[in-house]
Protein backbone atom coordinates (compact mmCIF):
# COMPACT_ATOMS: atom_id res chain seq x y z
CA UNK A 1 0.00 0.00 0.00
CA UNK A 2 2.70 2.48 1.10
CA UNK A 3 5.66 2.87 3.45
CA UNK A 4 3.12 3.53 6.22
CA UNK A 5 0.75 0.59 5.78
CA UNK A 6 0.47 -2.86 4.19
CA UNK A 7 -2.39 -5.29 3.72
CA UNK A 8 -1.92 -8.99 4.57
CA UNK A 9 -4.22 -11.68 3.13
CA UNK A 10 -5.16 -15.05 4.66
CA UNK A 11 -7.22 -17.88 3.19
CA UNK A 12 -7.82 -20.37 6.02
CA UNK A 13 -11.19 -19.00 7.20
CA UNK A 14 -13.82 -16.31 6.53
CA UNK A 15 -14.51 -14.42 9.79
CA UNK A 16 -17.67 -12.52 10.68
CA UNK A 17 -17.81 -8.74 10.36
CA UNK A 18 -16.30 -6.94 13.32
CA UNK A 19 -13.74 -9.57 14.30
CA UNK A 20 -9.98 -9.40 14.88
CA UNK A 21 -7.00 -11.73 14.60
CA UNK A 22 -3.83 -12.00 16.69
CA UNK A 23 -0.48 -12.26 14.91
CA UNK A 24 3.06 -12.98 16.07
CA UNK A 25 6.60 -13.76 14.89
CA UNK A 26 7.42 -15.13 18.34
CA UNK A 27 4.29 -16.67 19.89
CA UNK A 28 5.92 -17.33 23.26
CA UNK A 29 6.70 -13.64 23.73
CA UNK A 30 4.12 -11.31 22.17
CA UNK A 31 0.90 -11.09 20.13
CA UNK A 32 -0.52 -8.18 18.13
CA UNK A 33 -4.22 -7.73 17.35
CA UNK A 34 -5.57 -6.48 14.01
CA UNK A 35 -9.11 -6.12 12.74
CA UNK A 36 -10.12 -8.49 9.95
CA UNK A 37 -11.66 -7.55 6.61
CA UNK A 38 -13.74 -10.57 5.51
CA UNK A 39 -13.51 -11.72 1.89
CA UNK A 40 -16.40 -14.21 1.52
CA UNK A 41 -15.63 -14.70 -2.18
CA UNK A 42 -12.43 -15.02 -4.21
CA UNK A 43 -11.26 -11.61 -5.51
CA UNK A 44 -8.48 -10.75 -7.99
CA UNK A 45 -7.14 -14.29 -7.97
CA UNK A 46 -6.99 -14.50 -4.16
CA UNK A 47 -9.03 -17.23 -2.41
CA UNK A 48 -11.84 -16.32 -0.04
CA UNK A 49 -10.71 -15.61 3.50
CA UNK A 50 -9.81 -12.27 5.02
CA UNK A 51 -7.23 -9.52 5.05
CA UNK A 52 -6.00 -7.00 7.57
CA UNK A 53 -4.18 -3.68 7.49
CA UNK A 54 -0.91 -3.25 9.38
CA UNK A 55 -0.17 0.44 9.95
CA UNK A 56 3.13 1.82 11.25
CA UNK A 57 2.56 2.29 14.97
CA UNK A 58 5.69 0.85 16.60
CA UNK A 59 8.69 -1.45 16.19
CA UNK A 60 6.72 -4.61 15.31
CA UNK A 61 4.47 -2.96 12.73
CA UNK A 62 7.34 -0.94 11.27
CA UNK A 63 9.41 -4.10 10.82
CA UNK A 64 6.46 -5.90 9.23
CA UNK A 65 5.95 -3.09 6.71
CA UNK A 66 9.61 -2.53 5.85
CA UNK A 67 10.94 -6.11 5.87
CA UNK A 68 7.88 -8.23 5.15
CA UNK A 69 7.36 -11.39 7.19
CA UNK A 70 8.81 -14.70 5.99
CA UNK A 71 6.45 -16.49 8.37
CA UNK A 72 3.78 -15.53 10.87
CA UNK A 73 1.77 -17.28 13.58
CA UNK A 74 -1.97 -16.74 13.91
CA UNK A 75 -3.63 -17.39 17.27
CA UNK A 76 -6.73 -19.54 16.90
CA UNK A 77 -9.57 -18.11 14.84
CA UNK A 78 -10.64 -14.45 14.58
CA UNK A 79 -12.59 -13.14 17.60
CA UNK A 80 -15.38 -10.56 17.73
CA UNK A 81 -14.19 -6.99 18.35
CA UNK A 82 -15.60 -3.47 18.75
CA UNK A 83 -17.10 -3.23 15.23
CA UNK A 84 -19.31 -6.26 15.83
CA UNK A 85 -21.72 -3.96 17.67
CA UNK A 86 -22.57 -2.18 14.40
CA UNK A 87 -24.76 -5.13 13.38
CA UNK A 88 -27.15 -4.34 16.25
CA UNK A 89 -28.35 -1.08 14.69
CA UNK A 90 -30.45 -0.16 11.66
CA UNK A 91 -28.56 3.09 11.00
CA UNK A 92 -25.05 3.98 12.18
CA UNK A 93 -22.42 6.66 11.78
CA UNK A 94 -18.88 5.31 11.66
CA UNK A 95 -15.89 7.48 12.59
CA UNK A 96 -12.36 6.32 11.78
CA UNK A 97 -9.01 8.00 12.15
CA UNK A 98 -6.02 6.78 10.14
CA UNK A 99 -5.80 3.01 9.94
CA UNK A 100 -8.99 2.79 12.01
CA UNK A 101 -10.63 2.44 8.61
CA UNK A 102 -9.36 -1.16 8.54
CA UNK A 103 -11.71 -2.50 11.22
CA UNK A 104 -14.62 -0.82 9.43
CA UNK A 105 -13.98 -2.15 5.93
CA UNK A 106 -15.67 -5.50 6.51
CA UNK A 107 -18.84 -3.79 7.68
CA UNK A 108 -18.67 -1.11 4.99
CA UNK A 109 -18.47 -3.80 2.30
CA UNK A 110 -21.44 -5.69 3.74
CA UNK A 111 -23.47 -3.37 5.99
CA UNK A 112 -26.46 -4.57 7.99
CA UNK A 113 -28.17 -1.18 7.77
CA UNK A 114 -27.86 2.45 6.71
CA UNK A 115 -24.28 3.64 7.07
CA UNK A 116 -22.59 7.05 7.13
CA UNK A 117 -18.84 7.50 7.48
CA UNK A 118 -16.33 10.09 8.64
CA UNK A 119 -12.72 9.10 7.95
CA UNK A 120 -10.04 11.50 9.16
CA UNK A 121 -6.55 10.66 7.93
CA UNK A 122 -3.43 12.11 6.38
CA UNK A 123 -3.23 11.73 2.58
CA UNK A 124 -5.65 8.77 2.30
CA UNK A 125 -4.81 7.71 -1.27
CA UNK A 126 -1.05 8.00 -0.81
CA UNK A 127 -1.13 6.15 2.52
CA UNK A 128 -3.77 3.48 1.99
CA UNK A 129 -3.97 3.19 -1.79
CA UNK A 130 -6.52 4.02 -4.45
CA UNK A 131 -8.22 0.60 -4.26
CA UNK A 132 -9.09 1.00 -0.59
CA UNK A 133 -10.29 4.58 -1.08
CA UNK A 134 -12.37 3.49 -4.06
CA UNK A 135 -13.98 0.74 -1.98
CA UNK A 136 -14.91 3.27 0.70
CA UNK A 137 -16.47 5.78 -1.70
CA UNK A 138 -18.25 3.06 -3.69
CA UNK A 139 -19.86 1.49 -0.61
CA UNK A 140 -20.53 4.79 1.21
CA UNK A 141 -21.06 7.35 -1.58
CA UNK A 142 -21.54 10.25 0.85
CA UNK A 143 -18.51 9.36 2.97
CA UNK A 144 -16.69 12.33 4.47
CA UNK A 145 -12.97 11.76 3.92
CA UNK A 146 -11.08 14.48 5.78
CA UNK A 147 -7.45 14.84 4.68
CA UNK A 148 -5.72 16.21 7.76
CA UNK A 149 -2.68 17.36 5.78
CA UNK A 150 -4.85 19.66 3.67
CA UNK A 151 -7.66 20.47 6.08
CA UNK A 152 -6.10 20.21 9.53
CA UNK A 153 -7.54 18.30 12.48
CA UNK A 154 -11.33 18.09 12.47
CA UNK A 155 -13.78 18.50 15.35
CA UNK A 156 -14.96 14.89 15.34
CA UNK A 157 -17.48 15.42 18.13
CA UNK A 158 -19.23 18.19 16.19
CA UNK A 159 -19.03 16.34 12.87
CA UNK A 160 -20.25 13.08 14.41
CA UNK A 161 -23.12 14.79 16.21
CA UNK A 162 -24.30 16.66 13.12
CA UNK A 163 -24.11 13.57 10.91
CA UNK A 164 -25.86 11.38 13.47
CA UNK A 165 -28.72 13.86 13.75
CA UNK A 166 -29.08 14.49 10.00
CA UNK A 167 -29.01 10.78 9.15
CA UNK A 168 -31.17 9.78 12.15
CA UNK A 169 -28.54 7.26 13.18
CA UNK A 170 -29.19 5.06 16.18
CA UNK A 171 -25.52 5.02 17.22
CA UNK A 172 -22.02 6.28 16.44
CA UNK A 173 -19.08 3.88 16.44
CA UNK A 174 -15.52 5.17 16.48
CA UNK A 175 -12.22 3.40 15.83
CA UNK A 176 -9.31 5.65 16.78
CA UNK A 177 -6.59 5.91 19.40
CA UNK A 178 -7.60 5.76 23.06
CA UNK A 179 -7.54 9.51 23.68
CA UNK A 180 -9.64 10.39 20.62
CA UNK A 181 -12.08 7.54 21.20
CA UNK A 182 -12.78 8.53 24.78
CA UNK A 183 -13.12 12.21 23.83
CA UNK A 184 -15.61 11.49 21.03
CA UNK A 185 -17.63 8.90 22.97
CA UNK A 186 -17.92 11.25 25.97
CA UNK A 187 -18.67 14.28 23.79
CA UNK A 188 -21.47 12.50 21.94
CA UNK A 189 -23.00 10.73 24.93
CA UNK A 190 -23.22 13.99 26.90
CA UNK A 191 -25.19 15.34 23.92
CA UNK A 192 -27.57 12.38 23.99
CA UNK A 193 -26.08 10.37 21.12
CA UNK A 194 -25.24 6.71 21.87
CA UNK A 195 -21.55 6.20 21.00
CA UNK A 196 -19.25 3.20 21.20
CA UNK A 197 -15.58 2.39 20.76
CA UNK A 198 -12.86 0.07 22.01
CA UNK A 199 -12.42 -0.09 25.79
CA UNK A 200 -8.71 -1.05 26.08
CA UNK A 201 -9.31 -3.62 28.83
CA UNK A 202 -6.39 -5.90 27.95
Amino acid sequence: MSDHAIRLHFGYTVPVNGSFARLSYNPLVEWHSFATIPAPEAVNGRPKGYSLIVSNAGDWTKSTIQDGPSHIWIRGVPTCGAMRIATLFNRVVLIATGSGIGPMLGYIQNPSGGTQLIWSTKQPEETFGEDLCRTVTKRVPNAIIHDTKKQGRPDLVKMGYNLAKSSKAEAVIIIANEKTTKKVVYGLETRGVPAYGAIWDS
